[in-house]
C-alpha cells in the first residue's frame, strides 16, 4: 500500500504539457508588452532630448537677439542717416536642393551691446593688445556698435564652405552675429545713409562670428508707428503698421522683402513712412532637430530624396518666438 501511494506521488511530479505552454504563452506576452514599453520610453526620451536641444538652441539665438535690440541705438534726426537695415536674404548658398528656407532675415542696426569688448570684435589689432591699447586710450571703446545677423549653411568648425556631395565639410544651417568694434563703427558706418553698403566691407570675417547651429529660418516683424500726412501738422493721426522681414508670401499685395528705418522716416521699397519709429519687434526662429540634421546631410550627399517642404518643416523643425519691445528714438 504504501510504494504504491509512492508511485502515484511521483507521477504527479512536474508540470503538464498545458501548463508549460500556458507559463510560456503568459511570458511570451510579458516579454513583449516590456519590449514596447521600453520602445515607447526610449522614443518618449529621444523626443524629450530633442526638444530640450532645439529649445536652448532656439533660446540662445531669441536672447541674443532681443537682448541687441533692447539696446537698439535710434536717432530722430538726421534725415537721411540710416539706423537700421533689414532684407530678405536670398543670397544663402549650397542649400541642399528641395530644402530652401523660405523665411531669413538678415539685419544690420546700431546697440549699446553688452559684450563689445575688443575680443569679440572685428579688429583684429584691438583683439591682440587690448590692455596697451587701452591704457594708452581709455576713451577708445566707445558705447555703440554696428551689430549684423545672417544665417548660412556652411562647416563652422573646420571653417568650410559648403558644396553638395562634398564629404570633407558637415555644413549645418547657422546663425552668425558680428559685431563690429565702437571704433570701427564711428569711422566707417555710423551716420551713413546707405547701412549694407557701409557694412559690405566687414562681410569677409563673418564667418569668425558664430553664433548658433540648426537655426533655418529666423523671421521679424517690426511694428511702426508713422503718420499718414507726414505734414506734422494737427491733422495728421499716428497709424499703426505691421511690416514684415521676410515675407511670409512674394504674391501678397503688403508684402515687403526690405525695411530700412531712417533718421526721420521709414523705407520699405519705394513706400515711405514719415516720423516713423518701431514700437516693438516680434522674432521668431525655427531650429532643426538631430534627426533633421541628419536628413538634411543625407539629402546633401545624394543618400535621400528631400520630402517635401511642408512635411520637413513639420517634422524636423521646432519654432518658438518672443515680442521685444523697443526703445523710442532720441
Amino acid at each position: 500500500m504504501h510504494a504504491k501511494i509512492n508511485q502515484t506521488r511521483k507521477q504527479r511530479s512536474g508540470f503538464t504539457l498545458v501548463e508549460l505552454i500556458t507559463a510560456m504563452a503568459i511570458t511570451a506576452i510579458l516579454v513583449v508588452v516590456i519590449m514596447q514599453l521600453t520602445n515607447q520610453g526610449i522614443g518618449l526620451w529621444k523626443a524629450i532630448r530633442e526638444d530640450t536641444s532645439t529649445a536652448s538652441t532656439a533660446r540662445a539665438a531669441l536672447q541674443a537677439i532681443s537682448r541687441d535690440l533692447e539696446s537698439i541705438q535710434l536717432r530722430a534726426s538726421g534725415k537721411n542717416s540710416q539706423w537700421l537695415y533689414a532684407e530678405v536674404d536670398s543670397s544663402i548658398r549650397g542649400v541642399p536642393k528641395g530644402l530652401s528656407i523660405p523665411k531669413s532675415a538678415r539685419l544690420i542696426f546700431f546697440s549699446c551691446v553688452p559684450d563689445r569688448h575688443p575680443a569679440v570684435g572685428d579688429n583684429s589689432s584691438l583683439r591682440g593688445s587690448y590692455r596697451s591699447l587701452l591704457a594708452a586710450n581709455p576713451d577708445m571703446q566707445g558705447d555703440v556698435s554696428a551689430v549684423s545677423y545672417r544665417l548660412k549653411f556652411r562647416d563652422h568648425i573646420l571653417n568650410l564652405p559648403s558644396r553638395n556631395g562634398d564629404t570633407a565639410s558637415f555644413p549645418l544651417f547657422s546663425l552668425y552675429r558680428q559685431v563690429i568694434s565702437p571704433r570701427n563703427t564711428y569711422d566707417n558706418i555710423l551716420g551713413s545713409n546707405n547701412l549694407q553698403s557701409s557694412y559690405s566691407q566687414y562681410e569677409s570675417t563673418e564667418n569668425k562670428c558664430f553664433l548658433c547651429e540648426n537655426i533655418v529660418e529666423m523671421n521679424i516683424i517690426f511694428n511702426v508707428e508713422y503718420t499718414s500726412q507726414g505734414g506734422g501738422g494737427a491733422n495728421d493721426q499716428p497709424l499703426y503698421n505691421s511690416i514684415s522681414v521676410p515675407v511670409l508670401s512674394s504674391a501678397a499685395r503688403s508684402s515687403k522683402r526690405r525695411f530700412q528705418l531712417y533718421g526721420e522716416y521709414a523705407d520699405t521699397e519705394g513706400t515711405r513712412l514719415d516720423h516713423a519709429r518701431i514700437v516693438s519687434a516680434a522674432l521668431s526662429v525655427t531650429a532643426l532637430t538631430e534627426e533633421g540634421v541628419a536628413l538634411v546631410e543625407q539629402v546633401r550627399l545624394g543618400q535621400r530624396r528631400p520630402p517635401a517642404l511642408e512635411d520637413f518643416f513639420s517634422k524636423y523643425t521646432r519654432s518658438y518666438s518672443c515680442s521685444v519691445p523697443l526703445p523710442l528714438p532720441l
